[in-house]
């Protein structure tokens, strides 16, 4: 017997558990030690947009007699890679940050000595929040460093806040299940 799906179902679905909001989300940027940790605070306040990480399925092609069949060949992390936007204050604290924290690469800018791994690596927490702000799913970003911070547009016939997109990489993340991790705002 097939499945019916009435608009009543669905109705009473969202009545009972709402829809994620997009809207809906704080971002904790966490860098390593040496890089303000108040600068912390004001990024994590002024982060506009943010990404949920992804998975994706690798798969190779399987010989089953004359027909070719997909098979998953395991399960890896989509993309190592995170685009993150902040809203830019007028003292410009988030670029001063992520420049501070993006020079920690370089153990010496003359050379281009290259840092200790360690001492760059910070962490990515996103959290997805329902309309009371209670955390409905976490995801952490291991082992995070901003790569790149894109250039950021001036224009005089512009008079809206300006943003900066900043890309950070990361070793993989990690899913924490429910309200496991405190917000960083209720400190």
């Amino acid at each position: 017997m097939a499945i019916q799906f009435r608009l009543n179902n669905f109705i009473s679905k969202i009545r009972r558990e709402d829809l994620s909001r997009a809207s809906r989300f704080e971002a904790i940027i966490q860098a390593p030690a040496g890089v303000s940790i108040r600068g912390s605070r004001t990024v994590s306040l002024l982060c506009e947009e943010a990404m949920i990480p992804g998975l994706q399925t690798t798969y190779a092609p399987i010989k089953l007699g004359n027909w070719l069949e997909p098979r998953v060949a395991g399960v890896e992390y989509f993309i190592d890679n995170a685009t993150l936007t902040f809203y830019l204050d007028t003292e410009q604290d988030v670029r001063t940050y992520l420049e501070e924290w993006m020079l920690k690469t370089q153990a010496d800018p003359i050379s281009k000595e290259i840092g200790f791994y360690n001492n760059y690596v910070g962490e990515v927490i996103v959290h997805a929040l329902d309309r009371k702000d209670r955390i409905t799913g976490s995801w952490k970003l291991v082992d995070a460093f901003p790569r790149i911070i894109n250039l950021t547009p001036l224009a005089m016939g512009n008079d809206t806040p300006n943003r900066v997109s900043v890309i950070f990489s990361y070793k993989y993340w990690e899913r924490y299940e429910g309200r496991r991790l405190a917000s960083f705002f209720n400190r």
